[in-house]
């Protein structure tokens, strides 16, 4: 369920919302110890770059997550498991259809136009996407590295931050095999409040109908094509509706689209066997996810294969290898919940509700309106089809070998290959046949892509400890990574037949065809010293130097240093020797600073590149020519640089009972690689430079507490929130801003501004103040209208009452010019997630909560919902509250003030009328459209029972738990639209908070099953 509150009600409810859905426990007194446990905690290790380390001895900023914390989420991909985990890691999917894509920002980011995705590290090696295709079951930890000591050991790639996943292994000792199952039901969470009353909506369709001049096209659908000249037509049109309309029934396309149930089926396989010499790890995983849609859905394959072993004493070998298949069919031409909503309702004189859902009735009614733009969705989803087949292989081989003493040599290298194959098929039920079934007819597409990589990487590593108390550990490296692509694209068009679809293209004819191939490498040395005396001082030293294909001669190589140190004060005597150690267990301070770079762009930029064309000679065709391309190429270009600042602490109380760390950061980016426009007496539009900078400062907090722990009984809480803010520091010489409009006028369009001074994610357009009504106009003796001294004109022609009224924009304060303004802010406040573990006996219990509080959200799906053409539907809102200017009795248009204002009582709560100038202005991009993005979602809960031991071991089974799981049970937010967690426009952190007509997320009922033999 979605919980609507009023918007303006959501801060100030947030904060104790938090407290008592988390339960934290403050202080001894409510914390009732009937166990007085005295063991140590386990150590734990973080996985850092081309190493590892005791989290006591950490001095970066770094966030962890366990494989016990992702397998309590019953997930498809990683991704959907880390939500909300990690302080300063944001993910935010882009819908909630199959195999949606999501954007993944650690700290806000480190560019404007450039991607803002993190490095991700698997078992050492760079892998892209890895979270959508490492299957979650094969993950042993999660560490999301944030500072500059953690990320500078990765030079050119770590400026974005790091995800480090370990994979699990094989254990000494007997043979161990797990099972483990999930099924899950999908639902539909939320319907939007469309207009479903018939009556209302044909009296809102001949509205607008009238007011556009169109009555005849309106009677054609809802009055027997009954001619408006014919006697009585208006004076009787409101009984006639009446009278025809009051009971009849509507079809909900809601329900009926997205009324069942999709079903995700997931079997998870590993065993894991190993001697004292070798181990061995195997993992297979199947995964299929039906949408609530019709032709969408996800299948997912998944084997991995993890083998250590010490050959000799000192030497020892490891291999691990991935094989992923992933098929996704999307949908074909569907573009959006919009096709769905705007659908008719009712099929008035002319069409069944069993024709208006079973037939393609886009040709009808595009005939009588240009402007109709809806084709029927659920014949569409079966005349369009596509689909896109990955497959991706990686295999990893390693070799260590210990020399000297404390010396350890290894080398290790990477192949990775994938393959990538699309095709969409569109046949004569589709819109794009109906729209030109000429030129374009019965079409589709091919798309075939492939890549591959290797990473080769050799360290020599030293460790020693001297004197008890001086521990040294120091890393030299030297690596290179290698990435090919290459791909074809054909767009076939004029099918004589559909039925063989895309397994005969002999019979089409090509209208595009493409092909692109690209390559880059990054060469590297670095270096690192980790110092440690008497577990007290802490120092890291690290220096990386990266050269990169993508920049010139000149500028190809970069060097970036970092430095960071921890006092850990709970360790010295004096503090050892007092009572306040009964209290505070341990208490650390560290400080690191450090610079990374940045080369994510395309290839060759610094090259002013060419392209082959046909150039007629005497109307002849077949004289090639090159052609330089629109950018020119900058062999000046170098690295973008980020200079990065944190400052930690990490403390534990009451026998470490209670856990907190805190981190402030400061992130600083120069030397930004952006795209800047050039003049055009150059003879280019764009040149890629390094010019402006950026800034993200911000605040995260994580804390750990054991609130009951006895012996059958143990309740633990995870919270973790952050806070971002970014700053433009400076862009081009000569500017001050830069501009990214999302969307179009029908669609929603929004334009947000990056400023100097201002953060990223304002959005800019007008400010919505409601309507004109009767008492800003004076009626004069001949009837017309006058518009009162004082009242803002609108930016063209003369308003009439039901127009849409925006703020004054002009030094005069009396006019609106089209002066964009801002709107809105997308960036919230903070961001975080509250997880809550009980235990009991057998029984386990899991609450996970996360949140965002404040950052506003562009609703373009209300925006592309407001009213624009005939017979398409609109939300309850709009379809009952519009300024009335049709008066009943007359069933035409009137503009006499008195009759106005008693057809619209409560003028000023009217949204706006349909006339043809409202028509034109709500495709404006309005703050009426923006809102309040806060929400608190439960976004799992999860009850578990482990079997008893005696009973398993008789039936030789050694853990079984069984489970039920409920994903996104319930949201509390004053967002109107599906879901406020979205983010259409993703992979750029200048356009954040735009919802447009997305997917939406399901409510999911799981299922499941683990078994260990």
């Amino acid at each position: 369920m979605s919980i609507k509150i009023k918007q303006k009600n959501f801060k100030p409810l947030i904060a104790p919302l938090f407290l008592l859905a988390s339960g934290f426990m403050f202080g001894q007194k409510t914390v009732n110890d009937t166990v007085k446990d005295k063991t140590k905690d386990i150590e734990e290790v973080v996985i850092i770059g081309y190493g590892k380390v005791k989290k006591s001895d950490l001095t970066g900023s770094v966030s962890s997550v366990s494989a016990k914390d992702l397998a309590a989420t019953p997930a498809m991909n990683a991704l959907q498991a880390l939500q909300g985990r990690a302080a300063g890691l944001n993910i935010v999917t882009a819908s909630g259809a199959p195999g949606a894509a999501a954007n993944v920002t650690i700290r806000g980011g480190a560019s404007i136009t450039q991607g803002t995705e993190p490095l991700y590290i698997v078992d050492g090696f760079q892998l892209d996407n890895a979270l959508n295709i490492i299957n979650p079951n094969d993950i042993e930890s999660i560490d999301v590295l944030k500072g500059a000591s953690a990320i500078a050991i990765y030079g050119a790639r770590g400026s974005n931050g790091i995800i480090v996943i370990k994979t699990k292994g094989g254990k000494k000792g007997r043979t161990i095999i797990n099972y483990n199952n999930f099924t899950s039901f999908d639902t539909f969470s939320k319907k939007l409040d469309m207009l479903s009353n018939a009556e209302d909506y044909v009296k809102y369709q001949y509205e607008m109908a009238n007011l556009a001049g169109r009555t005849a096209q309106w009677s054609n659908i809802f009055n027997n094509n009954i001619s408006p000249n014919s006697p009585g037509f208006y004076t009787g049109i409101y009984n006639t509706i009446n009278e025809r309309y009051a009971n009849a029934k509507t079809l909900d396309w809601q329900d009926k689209m997205l009324g069942g149930s999709g079903i995700t089926t997931n079997h998870n396989f590993n065993f894991s066997v190993g001697t004292e010499k070798t181990q061995a790890f195997v993992s297979y995983n199947y995964n299929k996810q039906e949408g609530l849609l019709n032709n969408f859905s996800e299948t997912r394959n998944s084997l991995r294969t993890n083998i250590t072993s010490e050959l000799y004493k000192g030497i020892r070998v490891d291999f691990n290898s991935v094989f992923n298949s992933n098929s996704l069919n999307g949908g074909g031409a569907y573009s959006g919940m919009k096709k769905i909503l705007l659908q008719p309702i009712i099929g008035g004189t002319r069409f069944s509700l069993d024709q208006l859902f079973n037939t393609q009735t886009y040709g009808d009614f595009a005939a009588l309106e240009p402007s109709y733009d809806t084709e029927n969705p659920f014949i569409e989803l079966q005349a369009s089809t596509s689909n896109a087949l990955t497959r991706n292989i990686v295999a990893n081989a390693g070799l260590e070998i210990d020399f000297l003493k404390n010396f350890t040599f290894r080398t290790a290298g990477q192949y990775n290959w994938k393959s990538i194959k699309s095709t969409s098929f569109s046949d004569e039920n589709s819109r794009a046949y109906l729209t030109d079934p000429t030129t374009t007819g019965i079409n589709g597409k091919i798309g075939n892509s492939e890549s591959y990589g290797y990473q080769i990487t050799n360290t020599v590593t030293y460790n020693n400890t001297f004197g008890g108390k001086h521990k040294l550990n120091a890393l030299i490296g030297q690596e290179v990574v290698y990435f090919q692509s290459e791909s074809n694209n054909l767009s076939l068009i004029k099918f004589p037949f559909p039925n063989f679809g895309l397994d005969d293209i002999s019979t089409a004819t090509v209208s595009d065809k493409s092909t692109d191939r690209s390559s880059n490498t990054l060469m590297s040395y670095f270096g690192r010293v980790n110092y440690n005396y008497d577990d007290r001082y802490l120092l890291t030293a690290t220096i990386r130097r990266d050269g990169s294909s993508k920049f010139g001669p000149n500028n190809k190589w970069g060097i970036f240093p970092s430095v960071a140190a921890a006092w850990r004060i709970s360790q010295e005597s004096f503090w050892q020797n007092s009572k306040i150690t009964n209290v505070i267990n341990d208490l650390k301070f560290r400080f690191e600073y450090g610079v990374t770079g940045n080369n994510d762009i395309g290839n060759n930029l610094f090259k002013t590149t060419y392209s082959i064309t046909d150039y007629p000679i005497n109307n002849t065709p077949g004289t090639p020519v090159y052609v330089t391309s629109s950018n020119l190429g900058n062999p000046n270009l170098k690295w973008e640089e980020m200079k990065t600042t944190n400052v930690g602490v990490d403390l534990a109380l009451f026998n470490n009972r209670i856990k907190l760390t805190s981190e402030w950061y400061n992130n600083i980016v120069d030397g930004m690689l952006l795209s800047a426009v050039l003049p055009t007496s150059s003879g280019y539009s764009r040149q890629y430079q390094n010019i402006g900078s950026m800034r993200n400062r911000g605040i995260e907090f994580t804390l750990n507490t054991i609130n009951w722990r006895s012996d059958n009984f143990r309740w633990s809480t995870d919270f973790n929130i952050g806070h971002n803010r970014s700053k433009v520091l400076s862009l081009e010489r000569g500017r001050d801003s830069r501009t990214f409009s999302v969307g179009s006028n029908r669609a929603g369009v929004v334009t947000y501004y990056a400023t100097v001074g201002e953060q990223l994610g304002e959005m800019y357009g007008y400010v919505y103040q409601g309507i004109y009504t009767t008492d800003d106009f004076i009626q004069n003796a001949n009837g017309s209208l006058t518009l009162k001294p004082g009242v803002v004109k609108p930016a063209t022609g003369t308003p009439k009452p039901g127009d849409i009224k925006f703020a004054a924009d002009n030094e005069a304060g009396d006019q609106f010019t089209r002066k964009m303004v801002k709107i809105g802010d997308a960036t919230p406040d903070f961001i975080g997630g509250i997880s809550n573990n009980f235990s009991y006996k057998g029984f386990d219990l899991a609450v996970f909560m996360k949140f965002s509080v404040g950052g506003d959200i562009y609703n373009a799906t209300k925006h592309s919902l407001s009213p624009y053409a005939l017979f398409q539907n609109v939300p309850s809102e709009f379809g009952t509250n519009f300024y009335r200017l049709i008066d009943p009795n007359t069933g035409q248009q009137t503009l006499d003030l008195v009759r106005l204002k008693e057809l619209n009582p409560n003028e000023d709560s009217r949204l706006w009328s349909l006339s043809n100038t409202n028509t034109q202005t709500i495709t404006y991009p309005s703050s009426y459209y923006v809102e309040d993005g806060s929400y608190l979602r439960i976004a799992q809960l999860t009850l578990g029972y482990s079997l008893p031991k005696n009973f398993l071991r008789d039936i030789m089974v050694t853990n079984a738990r069984i489970y039920v799981t409920v994903n996104n049970l319930a949201t509390i937010t004053g967002y109107s639209g599906f879901d406020p967690e979205v983010s259409a426009a993703s992979g750029v952190a200048v356009t954040p908070g735009y919802d447009s007509s997305a997917y939406p997320r399901s409510r999911s009922y799981v299922l499941g099953i683990n078994l260990t033999f």
